[in-house]
């Protein structure tokens, strides 16, 4: 018996059925990497910032 095989696959909505799966995998997986990738960007620019010495005080 021949088995058939997949031709094409498409992204996006499909008018036929509820693409509610499709869309809610992207948005955990773009929360996932946001939240992921957001302290590590913090901890780049905290170690990037130069640090100022305090300015001496004005002998009087």
């Amino acid at each position: 018996m021949r088995r058939g095989r997949i031709l094409a696959i498409k992204w996006g909505m499909n008018p036929n059925s509820s693409s509610l799966g499709v869309d809610v995998t992207f948005l955990l997986v773009g929360a996932t990497a946001l939240a992921a990738i957001t302290p590590v960007i913090g901890a780049i620019l905290r170690w990037r910032k130069p640090v100022v010495p305090p300015a001496p005080a004005p002998a009087d």
